[in-house]
C-alpha cells in the first residue's frame, strides 16, 4: 500500500477542520438568533392568545435553521471551488449538498487523496441537523407548553 491514491491528506484534514469550524460557528449564530429572538416571541404571542402569529412565528424560526444549513452547505461547496478540488462550481455545491445532508445522491468527484472531506463534511452536517432538530423541539415547546 504504498501506492500514492493511499497517502494520507493532511491538507484535507486541515482544510475540513476550519471548514468545519466556520460552520459550526454559523450554526451557533442562527441557533443564537433562533433560541433568543423566536423562542421567546412565540411564547409570548401563545401567552397573549395569538395563535396564528405564534404559528407564523415559529415558521419563521425554522425557515431560518434552514438557512443556516442552506449557508453551510455554500460553505463547502465553495471550500471545494476555492482550492480547486472540485473546479466546477455547480458539480461542488451539488456535492456537498449531497454529503452534508449525508443522502449521497451525487457519485463523489474528489481526488482520492481529498476524499477524507466527504467523511468531515457528512459530521458536520449530521451534527448541525441534530442541533437544528434540538432547536425545533424547544420552539415546539414554545409553541405548545405542556399543562401544569
Amino acid at each position: 500500500m504504498t501506492s500514492p491514491n493511499y497517502v494520507f491528506n493532511f491538507d484535507a484534514l486541515i482544510l475540513g477542520c476550519i471548514t468545519i469550524l466556520l460552520c459550526l460557528i454559523i450554526q451557533a449564530l442562527f441557533v443564537m438568533v433562533v433560541t433568543s429572538k423566536f423562542k421567546s416571541g412565540v411564547r409570548q404571542l401563545v401567552n397573549g392568545d395569538r395563535w396564528v402569529l405564534a404559528q407564523i412565528v415559529f415558521f419563521a424560526g425554522i425557515l431560518m435553521l434552514l438557512i443556516s444549513h442552506l449557508v453551510q452547505i455554500y460553505i463547502w461547496g465553495l471550500s471545494l471551488t476555492l482550492f480547486d478540488i472540485i473546479p466546477n462550481q455547480h458539480q461542488a455545491m451539488v456535492f456537498a449538498g449531497s454529503t452534508y445532508t449525508t443522502v449521497g445522491f451525487v457519485t463523489d468527484p474528489l481526488p482520492v487523496h481529498w476524499q477524507l472531506m466527504t467523511v468531515i463534511m457528512a459530521a458536520s452536517g449530521f451534527f448541525s441537523f441534530g442541533w437544528s432538530t434540538a432547536v425545533m423541539f424547544l420552539l415546539s415547546q414554545a409553541l405548545f407548553p405542556s399543562e401544569k
